[in-house]
């Protein structure tokens, strides 16, 4: 059917037309059944290559030490490598990405920002990550049926449980809940009957629910299991990394960043100082009027 300017749904009736221009009505479809969905190709060769080099270049320098792709052995378990957005502009292309940032707004509402940008750089070893949901970081039970935070995990090398890949519970996003200790277990006797894992190529994006239960499997096998996380949330929702007062001068290109800088909070209303909310409501009712994109201002 045609999705017109209905009233009862101002939002959503842009953000559908985006879904289903970018091609992704079926990974809706499956977002809204399964908490969760897979999107093939949502980075190219080149990108993928590229972020990963990035990626490599970074965590050795903050390791301390030489990593090898397919053969490392030394590097145990799971290291975050938090703040990557400011590292290099490839990583813009995931953050704005409109094979995934379509779904990314449905579940999360058009004012939604980014919450960090890292990488769970994995070597063989250790538990994994246990089962649980990103909305659990200080909300109580039960969870609203919304979402108020979702993840999009890129795959920087191929995913199969034997090198450490995502795991999912499809439907928990419907439990409203973080799993109990029973529920959360991965490996041997304690894995969960209802877990799976997400084996991809290299180059699928991975977007969930924020109720929705994951984890990661340990690596069995030597080398890197190397992703990049894109988290988002809702306005109301403090950020995990802080971006809004650190971007660097010429980091964002005028209208071609736009989408952007509202990701990096320059439409936000909170925050306000001498100035008080009123010109911050002010510019946004203008710029909804209008239909203008946020570009940034300080």
């Amino acid at each position: 059917m045609e999705i017109g300017d209905w009233t009862a749904t101002p939002d959503l009736n842009e953000i559908y037309r985006e879904v289903r221009a970018a091609g992704l009505e079926s990974n809706l479809a499956e977002l809204e059944a399964f908490g969760f969905t897979t999107i093939p190709n949502a980075l190219s060769a080149e990108q993928v290559s590229a972020m990963r080099d990035r990626i490599l270049e970074i965590s050795e320098s903050r390791l301390g030490k030489s990593l090898d792709l397919e053969t490392e052995a030394d590097h145990a378990e799971v290291a975050f490598i938090p703040y990557l957005l400011f590292k290099d502009p490839i990583f813009k292309q995931a953050v704005v990405n409109p094979k995934t940032l379509p779904l990314i707004t449905y579940l999360l509402g058009r004012h939604c920002i980014l919450s960090s940008l890292g990488c769970h750089l994995k070597g063989p070893g250790g538990r994994g990550l246990l089962l649980h949901s990103d909305t659990g970081n200080g909300a109580p039970d039960p969870f609203t049926p919304y979402s108020v935070v979702a993840n999009c995990n890129y795959a920087l090398t191929d995913y199969t449980e034997a090198a450490g890949s995502l795991a999912m519970v499809p439907g928990s996003h419907r439990h409203f809940r973080q799993p109990t200790r029973w529920e959360s277990g991965l490996d041997g006797n304690q894995r969960y009957e209802h877990v799976i894992p997400i084996e991809v190529p290299a180059g699928t994006a991975i977007v969930w629910h924020g109720n929705t239960w994951h984890g990661s499997f340990p690596r069995k096998v030597p080398g890197l299991r190397v992703n990049l996380s894109s988290y988002y949330c809702r306005e109301f929702i403090q950020p995990q990394e802080d971006y809004r007062r650190n971007v660097p001068e010429g980091f964002l290109d005028g209208e071609t960043d736009a989408r952007l800088a509202r990701l990096l909070g320059a439409d936000l209303i909170h925050g306000w100082t001498d100035e008080g909310p009123l010109k911050l409501y002010a510019r946004r009712r203008e710029d909804a009027a209008e239909r203008r994109p946020r570009t940034w201002q300080s």
